[in-house]
């Protein structure tokens, strides 16, 4: 009976997505992946959701538009460096270097255009002993904005400048190569309570590149991160 549970992990090991973006400069790139997965087992969402990166000598920009999502206004947090994971967000992880980073940068905007900007240190992989350092949201150089929006979606983008993703990095140095994952976490059933959290019951938890994480949906596996690579 054990092979039937990893049945779905062996056919999404075998899907032909390939979790590598390679950006030339000034030019945007549009992820092939058009719906993220779930964290837990690597499911197709339902949902599109629409990814576009670009570089700059100096910066990053992802913009992304969340669509099939009748919920997004009931998110309710306003606050900058606020625990907007606790609702619905769009994520960034993002790393130098090519190995399995344990530390690494946190970046969430919500639909209120809430930013969240912090460092995590993961030292065991899972996301079980994180320790986050914020970075102050004037120290953190950080554009965004939500640039639309409609009954059923939300779009925005964030512009990150590389000095913040690079730092900690040996002086001098410009790394070409990075690990990155997109996530989403989308509300599925209508909420009373304006100080609502989200969970497995109300909501998804899609990932760009699943994290594969098993019975509770965890995005913090960096195992799992894809690579993004400057030519």
């Amino acid at each position: 009976m054990w092979i039937w549970h990893l049945l779905p992990f062996y056919f999404l090991l075998m899907n032909s997505d390939s979790f590598e973006i390679r950006l030339s400069e000034n030019v945007w790139y549009t992820l092939p992946q058009t719906h993220f997965r779930q964290a837990t087992d690597g499911t197709i969402l339902p949902q599109e959701t629409i990814v576009r990166v670009k570089r700059s000598d100096d910066s990053l920009t992802v913009a992304f538009e969340c669509r099939e999502d009748p919920y997004w206004q009931q998110t309710t947090h306003t606050e900058h460096n606020a625990s907007l994971w606790e609702q619905e967000v769009f994520e960034v992880f993002i790393s130098a270097g090519a190995g399995t980073p344990s530390r690494y940068l946190e970046l969430e905007l919500n639909p209120r255009n809430a930013l969240f900007v912090g460092w995590i240190d993961n030292p065991t992989g899972e996301g079980d002993a994180n320790t986050l350092t914020m970075v102050p949201y004037e120290e953190a150089g950080i554009t965004h904005h939500i640039t639309g929006t409609t009954a059923n979606s939300w779009r925005g983008e964030l512009r990150i400048p590389l000095a913040l993703i690079n730092s900690g990095q040996p002086e001098g140095t410009l790394p070409t190569l990075y690990r990155i994952n997109f996530y989403r976490i989308i509300l599925l059933t209508a909420q009373n309570d304006p100080r609502w959290t989200c969970n497995p019951g109300n909501a998804s938890f899609g990932c760009w590149s699943p994290t594969l994480s098993g019975k509770s949906p965890r995005f913090h596996r960096p195992e799992r991160f894809g690579t993004l690579i400057f030519q």
